[in-house]
């Protein structure tokens, strides 16, 4: 008990004899935010006669522009950059088709019918439609019945 006693002794000290350094860091930091008038407050703490003026007003840009972050800038060659979208669009379908997503499947059985991005070939189309068709996948099992038909046909 006495212990107690001594620390709440010795912290009501501390808070009466040491200043209040958060006081003052926070009495800087508004300073920096707002910057004291330039003429000193008038003795007895009346408001002084003058109204403070209003900060000074900024020019706009003659040239038309902003002061906006600058948009960055287009690519050097807009076909390269649409090319390996691409790329990275069937890599990504492949390696979902690969592990059994059916709307991948479906995607690539029908890059591979319309030869989008990849060779056109309709043994591959055949291979990822029916791979998409055996997850139920209404829109494979509809394009393999539009290929067996065109198929019959000839």
């Amino acid at each position: 008990m006495k212990t107690v006693s001594l620390i709440c002794l010795l912290a009501g000290m501390q808070l009466l004899f040491v200043p209040d350094s958060d006081a003052q860091s926070i009495r800087q930091f508004s300073r920096r935010i707002v910057p004291p008038p330039n003429s000193p407050s008038p003795p007895g703490g009346a408001p002084a006669s003058k109204p403070p003026s209003a900060p000074p007003r900024a020019v706009p840009p003659a040239s038309g522009t902003t002061n906006a972050v600058p948009a960055p800038p287009p690519p050097a060659d807009p076909e390269k950059a649409k090319q390996e979208t691409l790329k990275k669009t069937i890599e990504f379908e492949k390696k979902n088709a690969e592990k059994g997503s059916a709307w991948a499947q479906y995607s690539l059985g029908l890059r591979h019918l319309t030869g989008d991005g990849v060779e056109k070939d309709e043994a591959a189309a055949r291979k990822w439609l029916e791979a998409a068709a055996k997850s139920d996948d209404s829109r494979a099992k509809k394009k393999l019945e539009e290929l067996n038909e065109k198929k019959n046909k000839k």
